[in-house]
C-alpha cells in the first residue's frame, strides 16, 4: 500500500493528463460470492453505504464512508461485503497510460481519508447524471467536470478557496454550453462574473488549461460534429454553432478533426 504525501498526490494529478472512461454506482450484498476479477482501468472508489474489505493482489482496504479508495491497471481486485447491509460504492474510472512513472499514484493502491462526504457523494452523482449520455458534448463535459472534482477533492485543505473559483469556472463552463451559439466574448463573461478579463481568463487557464475562447470552441465544433452526422449542411451547422462564415468554420473544424467538414459529410 503506498503511503499518500497529499501535496504530491495533488501535483502529479495537476501536472499529468488523464482521460476519463465514465463514472457508475454499484451494490454488493453479503449474500454475493466473492469474485476476483482482473482490473483494466484505474479507478477511484468513494463508499456511500455500508461496508466491505477491497482486496488488490493480497492488499487489502476497508470500504467505509469518508474513504476514498485508489486502484490501479492489472490489479486482481475482489470484494467481501461486512455485515449485513448493502455495499454500495461510486467509481470514477480512467485511463493514464501514457503516464510511465510505475511509482506514481496512479499507477499505485492507496486510501486517504477527507471530510464535506455529502457534499462529494451530491457531485458524484451529478457526474454520473453527466457520465450516463452518450453524446459527444456530454463526454467533453464530464472530462471537465470530473477534472475540477478531483482537483477540489485533492486540495481538501484549500476546500473554501478553491470551491469558490471552481464555483466560477463551473458556472462558465455551463453558460458556453447553454449560450455556444450566441455572440460570447471573454469581456462579456468578464462582466457576467464581475470579475477582470484577467481573472477570469486566469481562472479557466488554472483549472483547466485551456483560455475560455478555446474552451467554447472546442465545445462549438463538438456539437458541429454531431449535427454533421445528423445530416445537416455545412452552412446550416455553421449557423447553429455560432459562425456566420462557413469558411472560417471550415478551417477550424479542420483544424481540430483533420478532415475538413465537406469531406466528413462524404464519408
Amino acid at each position: 500500500m503506498k503511503s499518500v504525501i497529499k501535496g504530491e498526490l495533488i501535483k502529479e494529478f495537476r501536472e499529468n493528463t488523464f482521460e476519463i472512461v465514465r463514472v457508475d454506482k454499484f451494490a454488493k450484498n453479503s449474500a454475493s460470492t466473492k469474485n476476483t476479477y482482473k482490473t483494466n482501468l484505474s479507478a477511484f472508489i468513494f463508499p456511500i453505504k455500508g461496508r466491505a474489505e477491497i482486496e488488490f493482489d493480497n492488499e487489502i482496504f476497508t470500504g467505509e464512508r469518508g474513504k476514498v479508495i485508489h486502484g490501479c491497471k492489472n490489479k486482481n481486485i475482489s470484494f467481501k461485503v461486512l455485515g449485513k447491509e448493502e455495499f454500495e460504492h461510486i467509481n470514477i474510472y480512467y485511463v493514464a497510460d501514457k503516464y510511465n512513472n510505475s511509482n506514481s499514484y496512479m499507477k499505485s493502491t492507496f486510501e486517504f481519508a477527507v471530510n464535506n462526504y455529502d457534499e462529494i457523494i451530491k457531485s458524484l452523482n451529478q457526474l454520473i447524471e453527466i457520465s450516463s449520455k452518450a453524446e459527444i458534448k456530454s463526454k467533453v463535459a464530464l472530462q471537465i467536470q470530473t477534472f475540477l472534482f478531483l482537483r477540489e477533492l485533492f486540495t481538501e485543505r484549500n476546500y473554501k478557496k478553491i470551491l469558490t473559483e471552481k464555483d466560477i469556472v463551473t458556472d462558465i463552463s455551463k453558460f458556453i454550453s447553454e449560450n455556444y451559439m450566441k455572440e460570447i466574448t471573454l469581456n462579456k463573461l468578464a462582466e457576467r462574473y464581475g470579475e477582470k478579463v484577467s481573472r477570469v481568463s486566469y481562472l479557466f487557464n488554472k483549472h483547466l488549461k485551456m483560455r475560455p475562447i478555446d474552451y467554447l470552441i472546442q465545445y462549438r465544433l463538438t456539437v458541429a460534429y454531431t449535427l454533421l452526422n445528423k445530416g445537416l449542411t455545412v452552412k446550416e451547422v455553421s449557423r447553429k454553432v455560432g459562425y456566420s462564415d462557413e469558411f472560417y468554420f471550415s478551417r477550424l473544424f479542420k483544424k481540430k478533426f483533420g478532415v475538413s467538414p465537406n469531406k466528413l459529410k462524404k464519408g
